[in-house]
């Protein structure tokens, strides 16, 4: 509520100036807007503006804000779902601000508030004429469901009529066509009865959507210095793209050189360094960003900083050391832990970004960009207490350890106090909806995910020569078709002077990423994790050409060495020049160039022949010519031979790198591989034979 105080009391300024400015769309709106909030008479505003990105949303809800406290002399309740579109606006957060359930990684159950934070937010609240909600689309309808049950708890209007969210004005900025929520549906789907009973513990509820009209704004003035850029934007927020859109956005891409995965990755690093210090590298996930971050951070030449949280366990007494095991773990997910790492690496010099909102009216929110000057330690255990970052804006803050308490298994809390920050050279176009950039790097291929995606990277850019591609697949560019409906039906509806969008389902050419570390889609993850090796690579399996139209039998084989992490942590130790640390560096790399006659060759003369070869044999032959993981794979195999008469017993010792194993007679079940190798070797095979003559008197002559 202090923060609500504070960043309301910003809002002075010639508000008739900012009027004139507004465009023919906006004004519009504007009037329309004003006009319902200054008559006491009329009835309450629910309007959902939308437009595309770029179309002024933001300067009109500042305009509103303005004249409201100027010639109504009223609040206005800013809102958004996400630090950084909320700061962009000047707001706070929905759950901030409303006091909403919050459960990372899932949807939380509906809970009201106690009577003393009831009373306090209500006396916070009271002069609030209008609530805004913008980007509207990453709310869900179940978020939705939740803003009206805390607005009608606040302002009391439960059993009013037309008490819907507190029976205030209400307006909803946005673009449907831009990202989704994370969880849950969009706004404009209907909550199903199963999750209204799941959530709030209702047996029923209106379909809030419909209460809102609609409008929309259609001037884009973000792009509006060029507008050949501006047309594509458009196109691919409806989900169509040419082959001229194509071709222009080829342009853009970066022209890799190395062929080298690693080698890509300093590339790229090079590259974003030779760009204006406030270019911002938009990935689809948050994985890529690590690897960015990690790579970016092991440029800077000072000394390692790990910021190690301090966790106490909030259980019974049995499920601490359990809970703690949990939490040390290395692959720790942050979203289970509300945001907050347990161990974060920096250094002096290191950009990093907030990850909590801690003063909005200092604009240190979820979302902030700064860089670590310095650091500030304790003078008892030498534990790092404060860290001092300096943002674009030149001024100095001094950021703490918060502690922030969550789940970790049912009936078990941890608190944890750590530091709100992590490393910020690549970041999520999740967290990057609602912001305008002069430059960005962005990754817009086949790790794309999300309908929207694409778009909303590319529509942060004001001109497309501040648009610098890493990749770029046309095939990602997708909108939701349920959006674009339901866009229909609000045109049809409430602006019939709108042409309706077509619906296109394009056949578009895939175009395959220059792999410069790692794919979130359709790949099997076999990471390397070895003391020797300082990057993990995630394998994506794919075919190898077949150049001769015969080596499938050579392919198969290859993919299982290069698939097995065990034996490609060994290879990836020989030398570059050898042959087959070149063949991984290509498939690594993507390079179609791969030359597997070479390691047909290796494997021997004869199977350079364009004819078919036993796997097992060529798998053989090829690992004896590979010093250096023959010990890990080859297996001794001892048979033993008993006679039935005289017991005497023979042993043969075989050597070899595969295991044929026989499978039961009974296969009724499926069996793990454990399974197979005791049915094999858990019992003797009864021989028809007795042991030799010659063998026989030998064992003879030992007896005498």
């Amino acid at each position: 509520m202090r923060d609500f105080k504070d960043v309301g009391n910003k809002f002075e300024g010639n508000v008739d100036e900012m009027v004139t400015q507004l465009n023919i769309d906006q004004k519009l709106i504007f009037d329309r807007i004003t006009a319902g909030i200054s008559d006491d008479n009329s009835e309450v505003l629910r309007l959902y503006v939308s437009g595309e990105g770029g179309t002024g949303k933001s300067f009109l809800i500042k305009t509103i804000r303005c004249w409201i406290k100027k010639y109504i002399e009223k609040d206005t309740a800013v809102t958004a779902p996400t630090g950084i579109a909320a700061f962009n606006i000047d707001g706070l957060t929905i759950h901030r601000l409303f006091q909403l359930p919050v459960e990372h990684g899932r949807t939380a159950k509906y809970t009201q508030l106690s009577d003393g934070v009831l009373k306090i937010i209500r006396e916070k609240l009271k002069n609030v004429v209008l609530i805004i909600i913008d980007e509207v689309s990453m709310i869900s309808n179940i978020t939705l469901m939740y803003i009206h049950l805390r607005l009608t708890e606040i302002f009391n209007t439960m059993d009013c009529d037309n008490g819907w969210f507190g029976k205030k004005h209400i307006l909803l900025f946005g673009d449907l066509l831009q990202l989704p929520p994370v969880h849950e549906d969009p706004p404009f789907i209907e909550l199903s009865k199963l999750k209204i009973e799941k959530y709030i513990g209702a047996m029923g509820s209106i379909n809030l959507w419909s209460l809102f009209s609609y409008d929309e704004l259609q001037i884009n003035v973000r792009q509006q210095g060029d507008n050949s850029y501006r047309d594509i934007l458009t196109r691919i927020r409806i989900g169509t793209i040419t082959d001229s859109d194509v071709t222009i956005l080829e342009t853009r891409k970066i022209n890799f050189r190395e062929t080298n995965c690693n080698d890509r990755l300093q590339e790229l690093c090079n590259y974003l360094q030779n760009l204006p210090m406030d270019t911002v590298c938009l990935l689809p996930t948050c994985a890529l960003c690590d690897i960015l971050n990690t790579a970016m951070l092991n440029r800077i030449s000072s000394d390692k900083i790990e910021l190690v949280a301090q966790d106490l366990a909030e259980c019974a007494p049995y499920l601490k050391k359990k809970v703690m095991k949990i939490l040390n773990k290395d692959d720790e997910d942050s979203s289970r832990t509300a945001g907050l790492a347990r161990i974060i690496t920096v250094k002096l010099g290191a950009r990093i970004m907030v990850r909590r909102n801690i003063d909005v009216s200092l604009g240190l929110v979820n979302g902030t960009i700064g860089t670590i000057t310095s650091i500030i330690r304790s003078a008892i255990d030498n534990e790092v207490e404060k860290i001092k970052i300096i943002v674009s804006s030149g001024i100095e803050h001094i950021i703490e350890r918060l502690n922030v308490k969550f789940e970790v298994m049912d009936r078990a809390f941890v608190i944890r106090k750590q530091f709100p920050i992590c490393l910020s050279y690549g970041m999520t176009i999740h967290k990057s909806q609602g912001l305008s950039l002069k430059h960005a790097v962005v990754e817009a291929g086949n790790s794309i995910f999300s309908c929207g995606q694409v778009y909303v990277a590319l529509s942060r850019v004001t001109t497309l020569s501040g648009l610098h591609l890493i990749n770029f697949d046309p095939s990602s560019v997708k909108a939701n078709e349920l959006a674009i409906i339901e866009y229909n039906r609000l045109r049809t509806q409430y602006r019939p002077d709108l042409i309706h969008i077509n619906i296109l389902k394009q056949r578009v050419h895939k175009i395959r990423d220059t792999i410069w570390a790692i794919s979130s889609k359709n790949i099997l993850e076999c990471q390397v994790n070895d003391k020797d090796i300082n990057d993990s690579t995630l394998w994506h399996i794919r075919g190898l050409p077949n150049v001769n139209n015969i080596s499938c039998y050579a392919n198969v084989s290859i993919q299982c060495i290069l698939h097995s992490s065990i034996l490609r942590k060994l290879l990836l130790r020989l030398e570059h020049r050898n042959i087959i640390r070149r063949f991984i560096n290509c498939y690594m790399s993507n390079d179609e160039t791969i030359n597997i006659m070479a390691i047909r060759q290796l494997a021997g003369d004869q199977y350079l022949e364009k004819i078919q070869r036993d796997v097992s044999e060529f798998i053989i032959h090829l690992i004896n010519n590979i010093d250096n993981i023959k010990s890990v794979i080859e297996h001794q195999l001892n048979i033993t031979l008993r006679c039935k008469v005289c017991n005497y017993t023979n042993t043969k010792i075989y050597t070899n790198y595969i295991l044929l194993l026989q499978l039961p007679e009974n296969l009724k079940k499926s069996y793990t591989l454990q399974e197979l190798i005791q049915y094999n070797f858990s019992h003797w095979n009864n021989v028809e034979k007795y042991v030799p003559i010659v063998m026989l008197s030998l064992y003879l002559k030992r007896l005498i």
